[in-house]
């Protein structure tokens, strides 16, 4: 039988504005224009917005395509009435003619854009038809959402991140914006200045920037202040309803159970599982603690699967490949965790416990920079299950943990987060174990200024261990040493001379010379600030000999210290050429690690000396730069300054003083970090770079960290105003 030409329908109406959704606008339209024929699938997690930005694409291709189609798929329950339910959207009755010949027959008469919306339920039979078009029409155009991609021929998928938090200079981004708009639009009052910014940059942070939570959340404010509503977020994600529109859009717990529906068993199972981990994870570790009877290829299917459903987020650019969930999809898949799943559930847990204390313990006494990356990658995952050790009464694994991130603390200047954990991790310890965390409490405390409590927990801590006699005769010299490192601090050299003479009675050095070299570098240092320089030379340069002989191990980040050391002795003896070489070596070393409490009084020293020979612009750039390094570790004598923006980093510092000029930002930037920073100059939020470039949120703040050390600042803006000037330094003739 004959059917007639269809006329398109009217398109649904779009919204007044599309927030924050430029970039990924511009690159469905440079998609479609890039070919006659194409298929784009805009691909994202529930409540991210594809069918908005599918809307606003139809209604700008206006010129383009004359006629253009949007079918909604949402209410199609089975596979076989795909083909027929987009012809009746086209106004075709095909009847006992195949459906999928009717639509190429129509859609082959010219210049055409089909949009298909929420086809994920049925995507096999969208991917089948769409074949079908495409072979049939060379002049038509497809645009699918989807939460997974159609895997067709010629495919091209834009992934939907979730919306900017804030701007490079902090102020409130895309996600903010729409939480106003749509909050104003709902009757609510709200307010946008000094005082609730903070609240309503919470809100959204707290929401993953998710255009639909934010929708939903917008409308609480009608009854209650952004603070109450970011307080509430803060212990319940449990969000409200709108009436209308799909069911699985009316409720972000809708959207998500609509995605999980979607899974096979195995896939839901790994799912609701994989929340127990709060940070990254590779394969391995999702093997190990949610499918410990699997073989390794099928736990990478599993997860290769669930990315291609938009809910797990993979990191591609590391190896192995890691992954993480989204904070909303994190908690949505523990409340699913029903108690057919409970028993699993707590078992995976535990194994992640285990888990994660075996891998903090495999860290070395030295702490190389191995371990620094190995703990930046699993850190949050490691509080975590600190935090449920506590909880459950593991003091060893409380302990195991404390040891291992106590030192990741200290060296990377986390010093006041590090503090503040371990007092929460203090009770339920006793004995032993409690001397054992008092005593990396008390080298903390001290490197904060915290002498008081410093000196009162590593008594305690070292009385405990001495009385336990040889069961803890390891962990002897350790705490005597902490204590004379305290006490030196307090100006008494002579107690901390005698308390270090017995340190280094406690051991024999031939047996383990870097451990000899850390004790001699230790009192090097104090015998440097007691002014007994010739006593701190004989140690410091001893040290210095073991420590530069270690070439087949990493380097330590206490031969940073050592060259740093010796440098203020060269400084003090007025060599001050040899002293600023010595600093700068040793600078260089601790930049590796971003060891900042290290980093400020060498900083300071280069000051001095940099002052001496007539260069005081760069001297007080120093100075700056060191009291901003103090503020970042938490230390009391970062000086009043705290309102200065202008910070360099450790390795700008180095670079000032070298050629007398910060880093010049192509020239010491990687690729990625240079992307990196751009998105950085977009607005987007560490989570948000991560999910636009497929990484981990770790990853991505480690990038972030690495680029403001880099380029020499301390805040995002700063890192924007660099990539400005770097587009206008291109574009200058």
């Amino acid at each position: 039988m004959d059917h007639p030409h269809a006329d398109a329908p009217p398109l649904p109406a779009r919204r007044p504005r599309l927030l924050g959704r430029d970039r990924e606008v511009h690159e469905v339209l440079a998609a479609v224009d890039a070919a006659a024929q194409a298929v784009v699938t805009v691909t994202g997690t529930g409540g991210s917005g594809k069918t908005a930005l599918a809307l606003e694409v139809c209604h700008r291709l206006t010129v383009q395509f004359g006629r253009r189609w949007f079918v909604d798929l949402t209410r199609v329950e089975h596979p076989d009435d795909v083909a027929v339910h987009v012809s009746h959207r086209l106004g075709l009755r095909p009847g006992r003619l195949d459906p999928d010949q009717v639509l190429v027959d129509e859609l082959r008469r010219g210049p055409a854009l089909l949009v298909l919306d929420n086809c994920e339920h049925v995507l096999d039979a969208v991917a089948e038809l769409v074949g079908h078009l495409t072979a049939g029409c060379p002049e038509l155009t497809v645009l699918a959402t989807s939460r997974r991609p159609l895997d067709v021929p010629a495919e091209r998928t834009v992934p939907l991140a979730p919306l900017s938090v804030t701007r490079p200079d902090g102020s409130p981004g895309a996600a903010v914006d729409l939480l106003v708009e749509r909050a104003r639009a709902a009757g609510a009052d709200v307010v946008v200045d000094p005082r609730t910014t903070p609240a309503l940059i919470e809100i959204c942070r707290r929401l993953d920037g998710l255009p639909l939570p934010v929708v939903l959340v917008a409308h609480r404010l009608r009854g209650a202040g952004p603070a109450e509503v970011a307080e509430q977020l803060a212990t319940d994600l449990t969000l409200p309803s709108l009436r209308g529109g799909a069911v699985h859009q009316r409720t972000m717990t809708a959207s998500l159970d609509w995605s999980l529906d979607l899974l096979t068993a195995p896939e839901r199972d790994l799912l609701l599982r994989a929340g127990v981990f709060v940070g990254t994870f590779d394969a391995e570790d999702c093997r190990a603690v949610c499918l410990p009877d699997a073989a390794p290829a099928a736990a990478r299917d599993l997860l290769a699967r669930l990315v291609d459903h938009s809910l797990l987020v993979a990191d591609t650019t590391t190896d192995p490949t890691r992954y993480h969930l989204l904070a909303v999809v994190r908690e949505h898949v523990r409340r699913r965790t029903g108690p057919a799943l409970h028993a699993e559930t707590v078992a995976a847990h535990r194994r992640h416990l285990v888990g994660t204390v075996g891998v903090a313990a495999r860290t070395t006494p030295f702490f190389t920079r191995i371990d620094v990356r190995r703990i930046e990658i699993m850190h949050d995952d490691a509080v975590a299950a600190l935090d449920r050790a506590v909880d459950d009464g593991d003091t060893t694994a409380v302990v195991h943990l404390l040891m291992a991130l106590m030192r990741f603390w200290r060296v990377t200047g986390r010093i006041r987060f590090g503090v503040e954990r371990i007092a929460a991790s203090t009770p339920g310890l006793d004995g032993v174990e409690l001397a054992l965390v008092r005593l990396i409490r008390a080298d903390l405390e001290r490197v904060l200024g915290l002498l008081d409590d410093a000196e009162e927990h590593a008594r305690a801590a070292l009385a405990t261990i001495r009385s336990a006699g040889p069961a803890l005769a390891p962990a002897l010299p350790t705490a005597t040493g902490i204590l004379g490192t305290v006490l030196a601090d307090r100006g008494r050299y002579d107690q901390a001379r005698d308390l270090f003479t017995e340190v280094f009675g406690l051991y024999d050095p031939a047996e383990d010379r870097r451990l000899h070299a850390v004790w001699c570098a230790t009192l090097g240092d104090i015998e440097l600030r007691a002014g007994r320089h010739d006593a701190a030379r004989t140690l410091l340069l001893e040290a210095r000999d073991v420590f530069s002989g270690q070439h087949d191990q990493p380097q330590v980040w206490l031969a940073g210290r050592v060259h740093g050391q010796l440098g203020v002795l060269a400084r003090h003896r007025g060599e001050l050429a040899e002293a600023r070489e010595l600093l700068v070596t040793g600078l260089d070393e601790l930049a590796a690690y971003g060891a900042l409490a290290e980093a400020a009084p060498l900083v300071e020293e280069l000051a001095e000396i940099l002052a001496a020979t007539r260069r005081e612009d760069d001297a007080a750039e120093c100075r700056r730069a060191a009291a901003g390094m103090r503020r970042r570790v938490g230390s009391p004598h970062a000086g009043d300054d705290e309102g200065d923006e202008v910070s360099l980093g450790i390795a700008a510092v180095v670079r000032l003083v070298r050629d007398g000029a910060a880093p010049a930002g192509d020239e010491v930037l990687t690729p990625r970090e240079d992307e990196v920073a751009e998105l950085v100059a977009e607005g987007l939020t560490n989570p948000q770079i991560a999910a636009r470039l497929v990484i981990s949120p770790g990853t991505a703040r480690t990038h972030v960290e690495r680029i403001r050390t880099k380029l020499g600042v301390s805040t995002r803006v700063q890192v924007a105003r660099w990539v400005m000037d770097k587009y206008v330094d291109r574009r200058t003739p």
